[in-house]
């Protein structure tokens, strides 16, 4: 099946092409903390905060991920690590985009952040 697949990652226009565009830089802020602990409201007033500022921001929120994209996954450790390792691969292309990108996530162990940031870069 991979012998199907062929990057083009050369061609594309680069992160800092996008982010000139943007004037500004792409990066991401991961809350966490436990459920209910208001990492989702204080990333509310983070976006609006930066969005007054003329800062393109986007929030990625536990609930409404798994509502979507990872609507198939449970809460066993490998499905959280699934959960972890596809928020960290879709914030890696808004980040890659220039844009400020605010992930809400329990992510309970140092595991799984260690890997969402190898993921993420930085």
């Amino acid at each position: 099946m991979t012998e199907n697949i062929y990057p083009i990652y050369d061609r594309m226009m680069s992160r800092e092409d996008k982010e000139h565009l943007l004037g500004q830089r792409g990066l991401m802020v991961w809350f966490t903390g436990l459920s209910g602990s208001g990492k989702s409201t204080v990333a509310m007033g983070v976006e609006r905060e930066l969005h007054a500022r003329g800062i393109l921001c986007r929030i990625l929120d536990g609930d409404n991920v798994r509502a979507g994209i990872n609507s198939n996954l449970g809460f066993c450790a490998g499905d959280r690590s699934e959960n972890i390792r596809r928020i960290a691969e879709v914030g890696k292309l808004f980040v890659q985009t220039g844009i400020v990108t605010l992930a809400c996530f329990v992510s309970p162990t140092n595991d799984l952040r260690r890997m969402a940031k190898a993921i993420i870069g930085g």
